[in-house]
């Protein structure tokens, strides 16, 4: 398991030393109190490893541990970096991981059928009006030459995505239908980010399903043109599901340190919330997320489309049933499971409770 810069260090052997030298340049029994005090205080934190790819949508994580909203529950939040969110499945199924995170999908579809415990327990990143941070745009140069006008042009063109048989697959999928087309009559490429932005630079995409900052970062550099609007959330019914929070079963089980993980991860959620649809306290929060993200430039913020974090934690169950239904439909999961049985909302709505209503 391997861990971010920032948590290589065990911080409770950081805070030992730093006790340590207190109590030697600090002579009297007041500094040998404080600096034992001290040691024993962060002794008491319960450490939660979380799993996730760094990205924007883990705000409330890192908004949370950075203004010691864990501390407060008396948790030791420890950022475990991986690949995709995929990835994270095995060691959530063997209880090495407590939380983990990342897009819906078959993979938890089938652990659930195999009788693993891993729960879908709250929201980490819907696109939805005003956060449309995952998004279908167009190459440029089709939009103003008027190749593609509709849905119905896209028939023949290529259209690159990070994984096939996914999320982003069905959100595509949507989009065709309107124009009464299919998957079958599209060219769907899996591609990572930097290689989609090279292909539509060099024209060997017509569009491509891009999430932030690889989005703006596609529309600053004139590669993009966005559509009705971007087609994110208005092509799927209002609003796309694109990122979980998921508990291993071992972690759900042990209920009292679970629900306090829920509720700083809400608070930091509302203090995300605050930032950006508010403006309150937002400097900070980007401070925090060039700090903690792979988005370093804080003037990227005032570009980007903010991936939407509800602030009670609530799953749009309705994107991730029209999901498994377009797996249904194209032959790719037959089992038993829905995601009703991947879901477990009751950590969110205790901390939602605990936290009061959000206004």
């Amino acid at each position: 398991m391997r861990s971010c810069p920032s948590s290589r260090r065990n911080p409770l052997v950081l805070l030992a030393v730093g006790a340590l030298a207190a109590v030697l340049a600090l002579p009297g029994p007041a500094a040998v109190g404080s600096a034992a005090a001290a040691v024993a205080s962060a002794a008491q934190l319960q450490t939660v490893r979380f799993g996730s790819t760094q990205s924007l949508s883990d705000a409330g994580v890192f908004i949370g541990r950075e203004r010691g909203y864990f501390r407060e529950q008396g948790i030791d939040v420890e950022y475990v970096p991986f690949q995709s969110g995929p990835d994270t499945m095995v060691p959530l199924a063997s209880g090495d991981l407590e939380v983990g995170s990342g897009n819906f999908g078959i993979v938890w579809l089938n652990a659930v059928e195999r009788g693993i415990g891993i729960k879908a327990v709250a929201d980490k990143g819907s696109a939805r009006p005003g956060f449309e941070f995952v998004q279908v745009p167009l190459r440029r140069d089709l939009v103003e030459s008027g190749q593609v006008r509709t849905p119905a042009d896209l028939r023949g063109r290529r259209i690159g995505m990070s994984v096939l048989r996914s999320g982003g697959e069905a959100l595509v999928a949507d989009i065709l239908a309107r124009g009464g087309l299919t998957p079958d009559d599209v060219d769907l490429v899996a591609l990572g980010y930097p290689e989609m932005l090279a292909g539509l630079a060099n024209h060997a995409l017509d569009a491509a399903v891009l999430i932030e900052p690889s989005l703006s970062a596609a529309v600053a550099r004139g590669l993009v043109s966005t559509w009705e609007p971007g087609y994110g959330s208005t092509a799927f019914g209002g609003a796309y599901q694109a990122s979980l929070v998921f508990y291993s079963g071992q972690f759900a089980a042990q209920t009292d340190l679970a629900q306090r993980f829920m509720v700083a991860y809400l608070k930091g959620v509302r203090a995300y919330n605050d930032a950006f649809l508010k403006g309150e306290g937002r400097a900070d929060a980007v401070r925090i997320l060039t700090e903690t993200t792979a988005v370093k430039d804080p003037a990227v913020y005032d570009q980007m489309q903010m991936a939407g974090l509800d602030p009670d934690g609530r799953i749009n169950e309705q994107s991730l049933e029209r999901e498994v239904s377009y797996y249904r439909a194209r032959g790719y999961y037959s089992g038993p499971v829905t995601p009703d049985q991947v879901i477990d909302p009751s950590f969110a709505a205790y901390a939602a409770q605990q936290l009061g209503p959000y206004r």
